[in-house]
């Protein structure tokens, strides 16, 4: 998503070490592999994609990162005035998980680019970018609702929720404080917190690997 940052942390690549030490152990270099991070807004999901992109990298992996927040059916300051309008527009409807799943198909398969909608935060519109993807061996998708799907090949869940991911969501300037975005949180927790059973590995609070 263009308007992101992504600030990576020490940590962060330790944890991702610790991650590719587990994966190498059923990883084969000649098959494409991808993986999934799924997590509530604010609880690392980019850093620990994007840590575990350069660990891999560093290994002679090739990699590439997608964000689901580029899936969503409509840009973000008309999905929060959706959202605005009911609570029941909250939801793993909002995404366009069959885009993400077909651009995995499209992995598998060996194409050498995908084509993936791209969101613009600052000007809240999306565009369609094509992702050249020749070569890539790991395909990392990272989002709220990801592990919603069953295609992946492995699979990471961070166990921090949205009161315990306040500061980080603050510090990212993207998210207001108000009553109503703590409503939505709420709502997105009880759903991703159904995830967890499907994850390989789980992340605790401190980014320490609880379950593998």
């Amino acid at each position: 998503m263009i308007g992101d940052v992504i600030n990576l942390e020490q940590r962060h690549l330790d944890t991702a070490e610790n991650i590719y030490e587990i994966i190498k152990e059923n990883y084969n270099h000649n098959e494409k592999w991808t993986i999934g991070i799924c997590g509530e807004s604010g609880s690392g999901k980019s850093v620990t994609a994007f840590a575990l992109k350069k660990v891999l990298e560093e290994e002679g992996i090739k990699s590439v990162v997608i964000q689901m927040d580029d899936y969503f059916k409509l840009p973000p300051k008309s999905n929060h005035e959706n959202r605005q309008k009911s609570l029941d527009n909250v939801g793993i409807h909002e995404v366009h998980l069959n885009i993400i799943q077909e651009n995995i198909k499209q992995f598998k398969e060996g194409k050498s680019f995908i084509e993936k909608p791209l969101v613009h935060y600052i000007n809240n519109s999306i565009a369609e970018e094509i992702l050249a993807i020749d070569g890539t061996q790991v395909l990392i998708i990272e989002g709220t609702y990801i592990l919603d799907i069953d295609d992946f090949d492995f699979s990471i869940f961070i166990d921090r929720n949205y009161k315990d991911t306040y500061e980080n969501r603050m510090e990212r300037n993207r998210d207001e404080q108000s009553d109503f975005v703590e409503k939505v949180l709420d709502i997105e927790h009880n759903i991703i917190r159904e995830f967890k059973e499907k994850a390989d590995i789980v992340l605790d609070k401190n980014y320490q690997i609880i379950k593998s």
